[in-house]
C-alpha cells in the first residue's frame, strides 16, 4: 500500500529549503529594523477564541476551521489556528505583557490550517508571516505595518505588487452602513447566491467577501462604506494616506475592500501581485482597535497584517537561493582508512567546519564525484600512505590545486581559506 500526503498539503523538500531560509532571513531582518520582536503561540487554541474574535458568520469559522474535540468531558474543543492574530493577542494578555509596557510590536512566521478546496496558491496547511503592533491608535502605525510588508516583498524579489487601501470606519459608522447595504441588496436579493442570502440575514457585510462572479458583480453596485464614515474615522484615514505619501508608498483607494474577519475597523489594506494570476492576493491587514479590550485586555488600538509565504515565493519569480557550500568532503582511499576518515570528519566538525564523508564504500573516483556534486570547497583525501605519516591530501575543488599537509593542520587551513 502506497502512502500519500494529505490532500491540500505540500512537502517542502531539501532543494527548496534554501529559498525558504533566504525568505525567513530577509523577513527577520526587515522586522528587526522596525523593532518587531518574534512571538510563537501554539499551533492550536480553544475553539471559542476564534468564535469570539473572528465572528461566527465568517467563512473562516463557518467553513474552514480544523476542529478536534477535547478528550476531557465538558472541555472546549480545539482548533488548529486558521490565523494568528487572536492567538498573539491572547498571548500578550495572558502573559501580562501590557503590565511591562503599553506598546508591543511583534512578528510571527509559521504554519496555518484552513479546510479549503485545494488549488494553486491555496492549500489546507500553509505558512504565513505577519506583524501585530498593539497598544496605539496612531495612524502612522498603520502606515508602518504597510511599509514593513512592502520592504519584505521588495527584498525577497517580488517586482510586481500593488497596495490597495480603504477604511471600514468604526462600529458606529458600520451600523448605519449595514442598513443602507441591506436596503440596496434587498432589491435584488434573489440574484445572489445561497450563501449571500444567508449573509443578508446574519451579517450583510460579508457579501463583499463572496467570490461568486455574479455576487461580486452585484456588490459593485452597493454603497461604499467609505462614503458613510464619521468625521473622526475620515480624519484617521486622511492621516494614513498622508503617511503613505511620506513613506513613498504608492497606493490605490479601493472602496470595496472589506477584510473577511469581524474584528477589523478603520484602516484595511491588501497587497496583490499580477505575477500570481487570478488568485492575486499576497496578504493584507488593517486595524482592530476593539479586539484587545474585547478579549479582556486593556482598551488599546492595534494594527497588523498577515501574508502567505508560499504566495510571496511564487510571486518572486526567478529568485533562487542555492544551498550553502560545505567546507569539506573527506575521502577514504582504501578500506583501512575509513575509520580514520570518520574520525577526521568529526574533528573538522568540532572545529566549526561543515562537511560530509562517504558511507557507501565507493571508489575514490566516485567519492570525488560526490564531493563535486555537493560543491564542497575542499576534498580531504586520506589513504594508507597518508595515515602512516599522519598527513592528508587537500584538494581545492575550485582551482584543482592539491597539497599535502599534516592532519593537525587540516582544520586550520580550511578554516582560514573559508574566511
Amino acid at each position: 500500500m502506497s502512502h500519500k500526503r494529505p490532500e491540500g498539503t505540500d512537502d517542502i523538500l531539501p532543494d527548496q529549503i534554501p529559498l525558504w531560509l533566504r525568505f525567513e532571513q530577509i523577513a527577520r531582518g526587515v522586522f528587526g529594523r522596525y523593532g518587531y520582536l518574534e512571538v510563537r503561540p501554539p499551533l492550536f487554541e480553544h475553539t471559542r477564541l476564534f468564535l469570539k474574535t473572528s465572528g461566527d458568520t465568517t467563512d473562516v469559522v463557518e467553513k474552514q476551521m480544523f476542529t478536534v474535540p477535547s478528550r476531557s468531558e465538558g472541555e472546549d474543543s480545539y482548533t488548529f489556528r486558521p490565523e494568528l492574530t487572536p492567538g498573539v493577542i491572547r498571548a500578550l494578555i495572558e502573559n501580562g505583557l501590557f503590565h511591562k509596557r503599553p506598546l508591543w510590536k511583534v512578528f510571527y512566521i509559521g504554519p496555518m490550517f484552513r479546510y479549503e478546496k485545494p488549488q494553486k496558491g491555496r492549500t489546507r496547511q500553509f505558512h504565513q508571516f505577519g506583524v501585530e503592533a498593539v497598544g496605539s491608535k496612531e495612524p502612522l502605525l498603520d502606515v508602518e505595518t504597510m511599509a514593513v510588508l512592502a520592504d519584505v516583498l521588495r527584498e525577497v524579489g517580488v517586482k510586481e505588487f500593488a497596495l490597495q487601501v480603504n477604511t471600514l470606519g468604526c462600529p458606529d459608522c458600520r451600523e448605519a452602513y449595514r442598513g443602507r447595504v441591506r436596503q440596496a441588496m434587498g432589491e435584488r436579493l434573489l440574484e445572489y447566491c445561497e450563501s449571500c442570502r444567508r449573509r443578508f440575514e446574519r451579517n450583510v457585510l460579508r457579501v463583499f467577501d463572496c467570490k461568486v462572479e455574479t455576487c461580486a458583480r452585484l456588490a459593485e453596485s452597493l454603497p461604499a462604506i467609505a462614503d458613510f464614515v464619521c468625521a473622526d474615522c475620515r480624519a484617521h484615514f486622511e492621516k494614513v494616506l498622508e503617511g503613505l505619501r511620506d513613506a513613498g508608498l504608492e497606493y490605490v483607494i479601493n472602496k470595496r475592500i472589506v477584510r473577511g474577519l469581524d474584528y477589523y475597523s478603520r484602516t484595511v489594506y491588501e497587497f496583490t501581485s499580477t505575477a500570481l494570476g487570478a488568485q492575486n492576493a499576497l496578504g493584507g491587514g488593517g486595524r482592530y482597535d476593539s479586539l484587545v479590550g474585547g478579549m479582556g485586555g486593556p482598551d488599546v488600538g492595534a494594527v497588523g497584517f498577515a501574508a502567505g509565504v508560499e504566495r510571496v515565493l511564487m510571486a518572486a519569480k526567478g529568485v533562487e537561493a542555492p544551498a550553502a557550500r560545505p567546507d569539506f568532503f573527506v575521502i577514504a582511499a582504501g578500506e583501512e582508512a575509513r575509520r580514520a576518515v570518520f574520525r577526521i570528519a568529526q574533528q573538522l566538525r568540532a572545529a566549526g567546519l561543515a562537511g560530509d564523508l562517504d558511507y557507501e564504500s565507493r571508489s575514490v573516483k566516485a567519492q570525488m564525484r560526490r564531493a563535486n556534486d555537493l560543491r564542497a570547497l575542499y576534498a580531504v583525501i586520506v589513504g594508507p600512505e597518508e595515515l602512516a605519516k599522519q598527513q592528508a591530501k587537500i584538494k581545492n575543488m575550485d582551482d584543482g590545486v592539491e597539497r599535502v599537509v599534516a592532519l593537525a593542520e587540516v582544520a586550520g587551513l580550511i578554516g582560514r581559506a573559508r574566511e
